[in-house]
């Protein structure tokens, strides 16, 4: 598939971020874009990018440093990324942790809810408000398969979590209803403004951030797949092609939604209640 168009990813280090980007660097996007914190592993991704694409002499890709968290330092990715290329035609934003607990609210410190909130909500605002900036100000734009003319498509990450409540963790759960909100606001608002903005919501995934969390306690694991329908994790991939669907214009009549990739999972969730 040929999508064609300039990415930028945010997260883009490890884990679904990485996913993501070295999805559209498979299917061609023509400029990528991958931002991170921690800019010694976006620049493993970007190498890993290039031997998708290095019979592809028109490919380029640069790797960047920003804490989504601070608004200058977003404003100044978009800047450079805008004078490079021109324009930007995608824009995903993965950056974020879990929970490092599992804590009732009634027991919760302010730091730990803090922390999720500026990194999943304010994050996730100061993104969404300067990728919309940016977009807002370009022309409409034909990409491959294209139905209509687009100034942009915007996919953020948030989780399950968005969906119901998971006890333990009411802080992350608290952060990812905010992104879900903030998605269907922007989506109705420029809806016909030619920028659609949805989001996808995987429940567990494998990887670092998840075998962090799992570490906690020796049941943990157990449970957690007790939970999940198919009886195993999602892996990055299978969340990096749910993104690309909602970036593509195989989804152009889609805007202001949040796709779950649950394995069917919600359907038989139980929080197991605190004694």
């Amino acid at each position: 598939m040929d999508i064609g168009g300039v990415a930028l990813v945010c997260g883009a280090g490890s884990g679904i971020g990485k996913a993501v980007a070295l999805q559209f660097s498979s299917c061609r996007v023509s400029f990528l874009v991958c931002a991170d914190l921690m800019i010694e592993k976006a620049r493993e991704t970007v190498q890993f990018a290039k031997e998708f694409r290095k019979e592809d002499v028109a490919f380029r890709d640069i790797a960047m440093k920003v804490d989504v968290r601070n608004e200058e330092e977003v404003r100044r990715l978009f800047a450079s990324v805008k004078e490079m290329a021109g324009r930007i035609d995608i824009c995903v934003n993965t950056a974020g942790f879990g929970a490092s607990s599992s804590t009732p609210l009634s027991e919760m410190s302010m730091a730990d809810y803090r922390v999720q909130v500026e990194v999943h909500n304010i994050g996730a605002f100061v993104f969404l408000r300067i990728a919309l900036q940016t977009m807002l100000q370009q022309d409409l734009h034909v990409l491959p398969g294209s139905r209509q003319p687009t100034r942009g498509a915007i996919v953020l990450l948030t989780s399950l979590a968005s969906e119901g409540a998971f006890i333990g963790v009411g802080n992350y759960t608290a952060a990812k209803f905010a992104v879900k909100g903030l998605v269907q606001t922007a989506a109705i608002e420029n809806a016909r403004k030619g920028v659609r903005i949805n989001a996808v919501a995987p429940s567990y995934v494998s990887g670092g951030m998840m075998d962090t969390f799992l570490e906690q306690s020796p049941n943990l694991k157990q449970q957690i797949l007790g939970d999940l329908a198919m009886g195993r994790l999602a892996n990055p991939k299978e969340v990096s092609e749910a993104v690309l669907f909602l970036a593509s214009s195989m989804s152009s009549y889609i805007n202001g939604h949040t796709l779950v990739l649950d394995g069917g999972s919600s359907l038989q969730l139980a929080n197991t209640l605190f004694t």
